[in-house]
């Protein structure tokens, strides 16, 4: 085994993370090495010994695993940001166009809303905007941000605005749930197919907020 394959080898044990993102990252790593070997053989230096010069200018592979792996983080956050811009309006589409399609109007419930659940469904209204609005907001400011931070500061801020974006849904659901069993606990059951997409939402906001929350590796040297 070469002095490259061997490196690149122990920074892939040492990362973990999305898989197409990791392979990008030891693929540069790979393209980066052999350019700088290559180098050194024209320079006059035989193979094995330019590849172990690569390496070593390269650094070792616990400190790049480090930087390797807040990168990953980086980028598996900004994932879950376009996640949370799209899965969210999307569900909440398709749960509107469910009950209208399988229950219809409200009024046909026969029974006039109260002024405070009136006011629920405004705030709700404006709650569920909240995620997709921080999602796109944070994902302009990564790429500003990127030219400043490193990916370690970076990869902080967008775990939070991850947390802040999920946390956001996850209230304007309980909001809403809480509210309308409260006022009626009928309106709960519109519809099976309702049922389904609500269950699908619930799970997608836990699913949105466990990266926020989920502790981070810290790679031993």
């Amino acid at each position: 085994m070469s002095a490259i394959d061997g490196y690149i080898g122990d920074l892939d044990r040492r990362l973990h993370g999305p898989a197409g993102a990791k392979t990008d990252l030891l693929t540069e790593a790979r393209d980066g090495l052999v350019d700088a070997a290559e180098a050194y053989r024209e320079g006059g230096v035989d193979e094995a010994e330019a590849e172990r010069r690569a390496v070593a200018d390269f650094g070792p592979a616990a400190v790049i695993a480090r930087e390797y792996q807040a990168e990953l983080a980086l980028r598996a956050d900004i994932g879950t940001l376009w996640k949370v811009i799209v899965g969210v309006p999307l569900i909440q589409v398709t749960w509107e166009l469910a009950r209208i399609w399988t229950y219809g109007d409200w009024s046909r419930s026969g029974k006039p809303n109260p002024e405070w659940y009136t006011a629920v469904i405004e705030v709700f209204g404006v709650l569920v905007l909240v995620p997709a609005v921080i999602g796109a907001v944070s994902l302009f400011g990564a790429r500003r941000l990127g030219r400043r931070l490193d990916s370690v500061s970076l990869g902080k801020v967008t775990r939070w605005t991850v947390g802040a974006a999920a946390s956001t849904n996850l209230l304007a659901l309980l909001l809403l749930t809480v509210s309308t069993t409260v006022l009626d606990p009928s309106r709960m059951n519109v519809s099976l197919v309702c049922n389904m997409v609500a269950l699908g939402w619930v799970a997608f906001s836990f699913w949105l907020l466990a990266p926020a929350f989920r502790t981070r590796q810290v790679l031993a040297a």
